[in-house]
C-alpha cells in the first residue's frame, strides 16, 4: 500500500483560470498523489461553505481552494469571497471537533503549476500529522 492512499483523500477546488493544472500529466509526473481530487471552478468565489462541508463528508480528509491573487482575478473579487468562505468553513470545522487545518485557501498566479502542487504538499504534511476522519 502506497503512502498516498494511507493519507486519504484531498479534495481541491481550483480557479480555472489561474489553476489550470493539467492533472493527469502531474499525476504521471509523480507531483501528486492519485488519491487528490479536483474539481475546477469557472471562478473560487462561486464555492459555497456546503460544497467544502460536503467535500468531507464524502470522504475527503483535507480540502484546499486554489484562487487568483486579488490583483489578479479574472472576476474582480472572486479570489477574496472564496477565502472568506474557507475561513467560515475553518470556523465550522472547529465547532465540529475537527482540526480548522484541515482546509485551507491558497493564491495562485495565473497559469503557475507549481503553487498547486505546493498547496498539495502542504495539506499532505498536515493531514499526515491527524488521525484519519475516515477509516476507508
Amino acid at each position: 500500500m502506497n503512502n498516498n492512499h494511507q493519507i486519504g483523500r484531498i479534495a481541491a477546488f481550483c480557479c480555472n483560470y489561474t489553476a489550470s493544472v493539467a492533472t493527469d500529466t502531474l499525476r504521471e509526473a509523480g507531483l501528486i498523489p492519485e488519491s487528490l481530487d479536483v474539481k475546477k471552478l469557472p471562478c473560487t468565489g462561486r464555492i459555497e461553505v456546503r460544497v467544502l462541508l460536503d467535500a468531507f463528508e464524502q470522504g475527503a480528509e483535507a480540502v484546499f481552494v486554489a484562487g487568483c491573487r486579488a490583483d489578479e482575478c479574472h472576476n474582480l473579487s472572486g479570489s477574496r469571497r472564496a477565502e472568506k468562505r474557507v475561513g467560515y468553513t475553518k470556523k465550522l470545522l472547529k465547532e465540529l471537533g475537527i482540526d480548522p487545518d484541515r482546509i485551507e485557501m491558497f493564491f495562485v498566479h495565473y497559469g503557475e503549476t507549481q503553487p498547486v502542487v505546493e498547496a498539495v504538499r502542504e495539506m499532505t504534511a498536515r493531514i499526515s500529522k491527524l488521525e484519519r476522519l475516515h477509516s476507508t
